[in-house]
This record gives structure tokens, C-alpha cells and sequence, in this order.
């Protein structure tokens, strides 16, 4: 009960408390603005101001509880190869099995859909798909095993007094002993490729009987002992609870594990996004059984068990060529490492350093700006971040986003951006978080970001100057964010965007040190309205 109410609790606290963000915001907002209106002189400015960006690495981070899961290999031309391995529990779709008379197990097939859409269909119903979410190259083979999993998942964290739900993080295999085969081998593939085309399943005369969208789709019984496995995990437990019960089967089928190593020496491959809730992903067990109203045991009839991937399921991620380091947070980075996954953000503390003043002397950034109260009308805000095109080799990301680190939110000017698109998520919040500028070459230039309404807290509502962080996003409509392992209320980063977890790209940016060519460098702008007085 006590889980259940702080559950409540907390998302109504976060809409009371941004709705009063709003109303004082706007509040002071049209109040500054209507005296600056009534006055005779007025005049509209920017000024630039410092602000201290560095590098940060992140320690493995959460990825259960993913809305979709990577698997494969992506090598990032600025990065280097990573692998996506997936762990996942498999849940019988029927508590209840009859199997009939004689049972017995013909074939046992594996798919999981990629995100998709049909571009066009055909008369006899053959479609072509547009595939979503996937990266690198998917002419390059990579290897893929299958293996009967035996670590157990837990729904709850026995740490917690079992109050808080189970965290499982990218290095989650560390935890497993693959290596010494221990585990039971239900597929391999050394040279597997994507199909990015329709899947047909005939039938005995080899007629088209089923279609189905371009996915994973694998057979579990390649030779004659593999039928016999499946034959002995299910039919003699028929009127077991562990097919009847889903704590009991959890624990006696503890989950898959879809291990995937690239394949050396140039660590090449593909990496796409799996729709394991979707409703046709599942493994099939087809099984033929004696007609009961017939005595003629060649008589058979065909059935077919099922298991859906609707429980508990966690991504590892092994960077095989990362070797960044956390940057300077004194003095800031002359480049910013962006990279998706477990890789790399970067920290921002905006008003870092001094600023000239109307009388030439140089004062605290922070204090000045809060000078300004009653004073300015900020029209606009932005930070700028050009991409160090040297260093950068294409696959940019075509978005990032700044999170508040103290809230682990989005900015606040996140929610005033109404420009949401659920269909197009590349498309969505650009007021708040413009697409990647490109150049003619479509080289990345830069990324723009507004913070209008941060700022305007700040000044408005004496609200904290908090650490901002920079990430890369494959979905800015996803604000959720997942824990980061072995991390104290003391470390500045302890969560993640889970838009970022779910993104392979990277790209690098240049930094706001001195260090870096001016009209390259980090910018902070304010576009302000000032009364002459």
C-alpha cells in the first residue's frame, strides 16, 4: 500500500508543483511586461553570457523498463563498435494447457517484429516496409546466440524490503557466467543478418499461409534433440503448476538470453530496435495430437503453445573501442563526447564565471543576471552547440535534449513547447530542442536549444541555478529517465534519459573553454527588453 500511494503521490506533487511554476511564472511574466509597455523608452538587447560545459561519463545505467530494447552490433564512426545483448523472461499466454493425446512437438519458432510500416501492398497482399530504428550496416554479419537463461529476475529489490521495483543495468551479463557454456544453447547463428523483408510462413503444399512484418524470426529446433528438449520441458508438465502458475514457471524457466559478439577484426554490424511487447512477438510451439473422435492413430490434429516477451526484460551493452574519460570540471572541455547507450553527456552550469557590467568592471555572472529582476524582459534564451566537424564522422544524431539533474526532468521550457509529434518524434519539440543544422554536405553544424522559461524561473522565482545535462535522444517525447549504477545523492549525474539509453548515435561538440575558435565555441545568449530610464 505504502508503494502504491507514493506512486500517486509523487506525479500529482510534480503537476502541482510545475502548475504554480507556470502560473507565478506567467504571473511575473505579463507583470514586467506591462510595465515595460507603459513605459516610453525601451530598448531590446542580447548579451552573452559564461557557462561551464564538460564531458561525463556514465556508469552502467538502468535498462529494464524500456519501452523497446536494442539488439545487435553499431559501430560509431566517432566511437567505435558496441554490442546489444538482450536478457528476457518468456510468460506461457495460456495458464491452462490441454495438449490432447499423444502430444507431440513438431516445430518451435521464435519472432520478434522491428518497428516498421508498410510503405505498400500488393494484390495477393505482399507488403514492403519502411524499417525504423535501426543503425549501422546491415549487410555485416554479426553472431547470435539463443540461451536458455537461469538467472532469476525479480519483480522487487529484496534491498528495499522488497518496496521498490527491481533495477537491472547494462552490465548485467557480468552477473552471468555465459562464457563456460554452462547455459543451454537453444540457437546460433555466426553470420546473422537482419531481414528487412516480408516474413511468409507456408503451409504443407508451400502456399503463402501466414505474413508477417520484417523481424527476428528463428527456428528453435534445427536438429532432432532440440524437438525432444521442448518435448520434455512441456508435455509432462501439462498439470504442472509451473505451466499454470507465472511465479512458478518464472522460476522454473527463468528467461532467454539473446547474446550477441561481433565479429572481428572490424567489429562491423547493425543494431535495430525490437518490438517485444508487440502483440505477434512470442515463440510458438506447434505439436500435432491423436483426434480423440478417432480411432486411426494417423489421424492427428494440429495444435500450438504459446509465450509471449511481456515480462521483465534488460539490455547489455559492452563498449568494445570507448575509451572516454570524465572532462574537466573546473575549467571545462574544449569538446563535448555525446554518445548514446552507457556512453557520455555532457554537464552544464550555466553563469559560470564573470561578465562585464554597464560600468566596464567584470561581477559574478549569476549575480548580475539576478540584478536584472524587474528590470528585463527576457524575449529569448539560448544555448548553441557546434558540432567540431574535424573530429565528427557522420551518423550525428538529429537530436539532443537538457535536462534539469537536480529534478531529472526536461527544462521547464520543455513543457511550454506545444509542438508535440507522436507520429514523427524526430519532428516533435523543436521550439524547445531544434533538429541538427546541417550544411549543404549534410554535415552536422549545430544544435540549438532554448531556455527561455528556465531562465525566467531564475529570475522571476529566485529559483536555483541547477547542473543542466546534455544528452543525445532518439525520442524527445520520452522523458523518463532510468537510475545509473553505483551512484550517491553527492554524484551530479545519477540518472539517465531513457531516449538517450535507447540512442546508438553520438557525436562531438565543441565546448565552451576559451580554449576554442570564437565563432566555434559554446554559446549562452539572452535576448532581453530593458527600460531606459
Amino acid at each position: 500500500m505504502k508503494k502504491h500511494i507514493l506512486k500517486v503521490v509523487k506525479p500529482l506533487t510534480f503537476l502541482l508543483v510545475f502548475g504554480t511554476l507556470l502560473i507565478g511564472c506567467d504571473d511575473d511574466y505579463l507583470r514586467i511586461e506591462s510595465d515595460i509597455s507603459g513605459t516610453q523608452n525601451f530598448s531590446t538587447n542580447k548579451k552573452d553570457f559564461p557557462f561551464l560545459s564538460y564531458t561525463k561519463k556514465s556508469n552502467p545505467v538502468q535498462t529494464n523498463g524500456l519501452p523497446s530494447n536494442l539488439l545487435g552490433v553499431y559501430k560509431d564512426p566517432n566511437y567505435g563498435s558496441t554490442t546489444a545483448s538482450i536478457i528476457t523472461q518468456i510468460l506461457p499466454t495460456d495458464l491452462t494447457p490441454d495438449f490432447g493425446d499423444t502430444p507431440q512437438v513438431e516445430s518451435v519458432k521464435l519472432y520478434i517484429p522491428f518497428f516498421s510500416e508498410v510503405e505498400s501492398t500488393d494484390d495477393a497482399g505482399n507488403s514492403t516496409y519502411t524499417i525504423d530504428s535501426t543503425y549501422g550496416n546491415a549487410s555485416a554479419p554479426y553472431k547470435l546466440s539463443i540461451y536458455r537463461s537461469n538467472y532469476l529476475l525479480r519483480d522487487l529489490d529484496p534491498a528495499t524490503d522488497f518496496e521498490e521495483e527491481q533495477a537491472y543495468y547494462s552490465n548485467i551479463f557480468d552477473n552471468i557466467d555465459i562464457d563456460t557454456q554452462t547455459l543451454e544453447l537453444l540457437y546460433e547463428n555466426d553470420q546473422f543478418t537482419p531481414n528487412f523483408e516480408q516474413i511468409h510462413i507456408l503451409d504443407e503444399d508451400g502456399e503463402i499461409e501466414t505474413r508477417l512484418a520484417p523481424g527476428i524470426r528463428v527456428d528453435l529446433t534445427d536438429f532432432e534433440a532440440d524437438i525432444n528438449y521442448w518435448q520434455d520441458l512441456l508435455i509432462p508438465n501439462e498439470d504442472n503448476e509451473v505451466l499454470s502458475n507465472v511465479s512458478s514457471f518464472n522460476n522454473f524457466f527463468r528467461g532467454l538470453i539473446f547474446k550477441v559478439e561481433a565479429i572481428a577484426p572490424d567489429n562491423d554490424g547493425s543494431m535495430q530496435m525490437l518490438n517485444l511487447l508487440n502483440s505477434n512477438a512470442n515463440i510458438t510451439v506447434a505439436y500435432k495430437y491423436d483426434d480423440p473422435d478417432e480411432d486411426d492413430a494417423s489421424i492427428t490434429l494440429d495444435g500450438a503453445y504459446s509465450f509471449s516477451f511481456t515480462g521483465i526484460k534488460a539490455n547489455h551493452f559492452e563498449n568494445l573501442d570507448f575509451n572516454i574519460t570524465d572532462g574537466d570540471a573546473t575549467n571545462g572541455d574544449s569538446n563535448l563526447y555525446l554518445k548514446g547507450l552507457d556512453g557520455s553527456m555532457s554537464i552544464i552550469n550555466l553563469f559560470n564565471g564573470d561578465v562585464e557590467d554597464e560600468f566596464g568592471d567584470n561581477v559574478n555572472a549569476l549575480e548580475y543576471f539576478k540584478s536584472k529582476k524587474d528590470k528585463w524582459l527576457i524575449n529569448e534564451a539560448n544555448l548553441t552547440f557546434y558540432v567540431d566537424q574535424n573530429l565528427t564522422i557522420d551518423n550525428e544524431p538529429e537530436r539532443v535534449v537538457l535536462y534539469d539533474l537536480k529534478n531529472n526532468l526536461p527544462i521547464i521550457d520543455y513543457y511550454f513547447d506545444g509542438t508535440d509529434n507522436f507520429i514523427n518524434p524526430v519532428n516533435s519539440k523543436v521550439i524547445y530542442s531544434d533538429r541538427l543544422t546541417r550544411d549543404d554536405n549534410n554535415k552536422g553544424v549545430k544544435y540549438k536549444i532554448r531556455l527561455t522559461e528556465h531562465l525566467n524561473n531564475i529570475l522571476l522565482n529566485d529559483s536555483t541555478n541547477v547542473n543542466l545535462g546534455l544528452f543525445v535522444s532518439t525520442n524527445v517525447n520520452n522523458v523518463l529517465v532510468s537510475k545509473i549504477s553505483n551512484t550517491t545523492n553527492q554524484d551530479i549525474l545519477q540518472s539517465v534519459p531513457r531516449t538517450s539509453i535507447l540512442s546508438p548515435e553520438g557525436t562531438i561538440l565543441h565546448g565552451s573553454n576559451t580554449n576554442v575558435q570564437e565563432d566555434l565555441r559554446a554559446k549562452f545568449e539572452i535576448y532581453y527588453t530593458e527600460t531606459e530610464n
